[in-house]
Parts: structure tokens; sequence; C-alpha cells
């Protein structure tokens, strides 16, 4: 199912019409696509304002603008995973630019985690509501600019201090973090695979709560270290478990075959998304990203 809202003469990104749009299918498929409204990177920041009160980025990429980042993950295929799975503080949007769409492969993979939940067997359901606990080490720029990012009293990498770490770490009772000698961390950060999503419809009596699979254990790592993934006992996610999810979510995987202009709005706790492979230059593909709560 592909859920696209397209232009018309008189309509922009930013009437109400089309924000409402965009709302009934973002509750209804958890992602949607804007095609035809000759889009910008200013328009762009101006239609994400309009979802997220709060923005947030991620201290590995390069900044476009004061709103939006740059999309750079190499040329190897992306695997499926919500954006910043693996931080405290993944986002609730979202939103992706096409300023310049390849003219082959490197198409988004997007996957609703609810339907993916929903067809998975019991066994699979089970295992996957169990917490998962996410180690791995970060270097000093990462982790400090992280830091700046969240911390309300800090504003520079060189300033950040142990206590402004331990008022992060501090946030949120799922993580843990040791400074190392060499000023990298050893971070640690217990997260709930399947995430809960109310239903949608308005009768009380059918108001049960819905598990959506959303995180980042599929997906990458190209800007840093491999994570590590175990089970509260200690053991580490099997390769025959990773492989059976993989192998579900082809079955609920549609793609976005990027056109100039194209602007996608997806609901990061509920819609995994990943990437095909880029095939020819990176120079021929230009895509940002925002996202915020």
């Amino acid at each position: 199912m592909i859920n696209i809202i397209s232009s018309t003469k008189t309509t922009n990104l930013n009437d109400i019409e089309v924000i409402n749009q965009i709302n009934t299918i973002l509750n209804d498929s958890g992602w949607v696509l804007l095609r035809g409204f000759n889009g910008s990177l200013q328009k762009f920041s101006e239609l994400l304002k309009q979802f997220c009160s709060e923005l947030t980025f991620d201290p590995a990429r390069e900044y476009a603008d004061k709103f939006s980042q740059r999309v750079n993950a190499g040329k190897m295929p992306v695997g499926l995973h919500i954006e910043n799975g693996n931080t405290p503080f993944p986002p609730n949007i979202v939103a992706f630019y096409s300023a310049k769409s390849a003219k082959v492969g490197s198409q988004t993979t997007i996957c609703d985690g609810a339907e993916l939940y929903q067809h998975m067997s019991e066994q699979l359901k089970q295992t996957w509501r169990h917490t998962v606990t996410v180690s791995r080490r970060l270097p000093s720029h990462l982790w400090r600019q992280y830091v700046v990012n969240q911390h309300p009293q800090v504003n520079c990498l060189t300033k950040v201090t142990e206590k402004h770490l331990a008022d992060f770490i501090a946030i949120n009772k799922h993580q843990r973090g040791k400074i190392n000698a060499d000023d990298s961390l050893d971070y640690e950060l217990d997260i709930q695979p399947c995430l809960p999503i109310k239903s949608l419809s308005i009768k009380k009596d059918d108001q049960a709560e819905r598990f959506a699979f959303a995180n980042a254990i599929l997906g990458p790592s190209y800007n840093y270290e491999k994570p590590h993934y175990t089970f509260p006992n200690g053991e580490p996610l099997s390769e025959e478990l990773i492989k059976k999810t993989i192998e579900l979510t082809k079955k609920y995987t549609h793609e976005i075959h990027w056109q100039d202009g194209d602007i996608a709005i997806i609901n990061n706790k509920r819609v995994l998304h990943g990437r095909r492979a880029i095939i020819g230059n990176l120079t021929q593909r230009k895509l940002f990203i925002g996202m915020g709560y």
C-alpha cells in the first residue's frame, strides 16, 4: 500500500486540508508520502514545524539548516529501523525531503511495525516483548555532542563535564554510562523492542492496547560502533531470531521510489524504514532528514 497525497494546482503544503489529510493517514497507516508540491528545503522545514514542537538531531550527521540534516549512510543497503532507536529519546516524527533523487536504486524501504507484529507467531511476539539491553562504546565527540543536544545548561563540547553526563544519565533510569581513560563512553540502554500503540477505533470497548515492532535492532550502525544486544539473562540475540524476523519483514515492506521534491513523514514509534543499495555516484542523491517530538 502506497500512502500518497498528491498536489493540485490550488494546494500547498501548509494548507489546513493537506495537514488534516497527513494527520489522518499518519493515524491510520503510520506514514505518508507527499508528491507534486514543488518541495524545497525551506518548505520542508516549515512543514516539519507543523508536526514537531521540539526538534532533535543526530550528533553524527551534517546540518543542512537549523531544522534539518543531510542523510549520508554510504552506498550499501540499510536495514529496517526506527531513527535513533538506540538512544533514550527516539523522536516521534521523522521526515525526509528528496531534493535530488537517484535514477536507479536507493529506494527508501517502509515497514509498518504494527502490521509486522500482528503477523508474528505467538512465540516470536513473546520473544520480542522481552527487554533488550543495547551496549556499545561511543567516542568522546559523539557522546559529548549528544549531551549538548539534550542538556539545557551546556552548549559546547569542550564544556561538557562528568556532572552534565550524570545529569543526562539520571533523566532515564534505563540507561547507564562509564567514561573510559580515552574519554570514550561505555554506554548501556534497556529498550522495549515492541512499543504500544493505541487502537484507532472510537469505541471505548475496542481500546485494547496494540503493539508495533519498532526499534533499531535490524538496522545500521553507519556512524557508530555496532551495538551488542542481549536479553535480561545476558543471552545475546541469536542470528536465527534476527534472520527469522528479517524474513518476515520482507512480506510487509514497501518501497518509496523517490521523485525530486518528494517529502515523506513517518511515525517513528511505529514504522520502520531503511534503504536499498545506492547504485552510482552518491552525488546523484540528495536526501534530507528532520525529526522531533
